[in-house]
């Protein structure tokens, strides 16, 4: 008489065995309402007075009779736009926290070091922002009826949504307008410090190049016509006095092409979800071909004419 000694650990047909789902982590800026109020109102006001600038540069080059003067813009940007917004983004480090979702719970951690631990069943709902600002962001409901404590600003609310989802139907709102907005926003919208250097201050040398150039042949016989007559000072006034102005007209109409980028992105995850990337990334295209191509066709056009 013989027996089988082996253990039979997965039957045919037989259902998997249940996994653990991983602890996870995820970097998000935890704001408290009046602060990301404040933070809202100061965002806005200075995206207003970007808006306004853009039409004023807009309106003197339409009208011809009179050219936009650079130092007065340059103070009203630096007071009305870059510092509002490093003040926003000296209150978001500030604000920078850590959510871990585990098993059981997720957990905010604050970066003074507070924590708040969150069961699962103890939230009701996680939804977007109506408005995403300062940032994309998610406001947690929880069963009591009230709202959380702190909302918290992230991206890419994709991973986090996902990781909630594992645990029941938080993560319902992975397909939501505006979070397929924001994730397109993030993987295809060039933020980082050297674009900016190379796309703001870099290359408004090349029309600045070309008009001055012109300029210095038309005025003093050649490129270094100015620089033999007055000297090296004089030459690079000379010089100044069409790249400030070049730089801020470009600034500025970037800024204006990006708020029709960003408006036909939001209109595309909203109405065409399947192509809220394609369109992101179209939108993004469009406005480099803008602002490399449009400015030198301009000048194109100027010498022909």
């Amino acid at each position: 008489m013989s027996s089988s000694s082996n253990l039979v650990t997965d039957a045919p047909g037989a259902p998997p065995p249940a996994t653990t789902p991983e602890p996870a982590r995820f970097v998000v800026h935890a704001w408290t309402p009046g602060l990301r109020g404040l933070a809202v109102v100061t965002q806005l006001a200075a995206l207003g007075a970007l808006l306004h600038f853009s039409a004023q540069l807009w309106m003197a080059l339409s009208d011809g009779s009179q050219q936009p003067q650079p130092v007065p813009i340059i103070i009203g940007l630096v007071l009305r736009v870059a510092l509002p917004l490093a003040f926003v983004s000296a209150l978001r480090r500030g604000h920078r926290a850590t959510v871990d979702v585990d098993t059981h719970q997720w957990t905010l951690t604050l970066r003074g070091g507070a924590r708040m631990e969150l069961p699962f069943e103890a939230v009701a709902a996680v939804r977007p922002w109506r408005l995403p600002l300062p940032g994309p962001g998610l406001a947690l409901r929880m069963r009591s009826g009230r709202a959380f404590s702190h909302a918290l600003e992230v991206e890419d609310a994709v991973p986090l949504l996902r990781a909630l989802d594992r645990h029941g139907a938080l993560g319902a709102a992975q397909t939501h307008t505006l979070v397929r907005y924001a994730q397109a926003r993030q993987a295809l919208w060039r933020r980082r410090w050297y674009h900016l250097m190379g796309k703001f201050v870099l290359f408004p040398l090349v029309p600045t190049a070309i008009l001055f150039r012109a300029n210095q042949v038309i005025s003093f016989g050649g490129a270094l016509g100015e620089y033999r007559m007055y000297g090296l000072d004089a030459y690079l006034r000379s010089f100044g006095r069409y790249y400030v102005p070049i730089s801020l007209g470009l600034l500025l109409f970037a800024c204006g092409w990006r708020v029709v980028a960003e408006s036909a992105a939001l209109l595309a995850a909203w109405r065409l979800p399947a192509w809220t990337r394609g369109a992101r990334r179209a939108a993004e295209w469009l406005c480099r071909l803008a602002y490399y191509a449009g400015p030198l066709a301009l000048i194109g056009a100027l010498f022909l004419t």
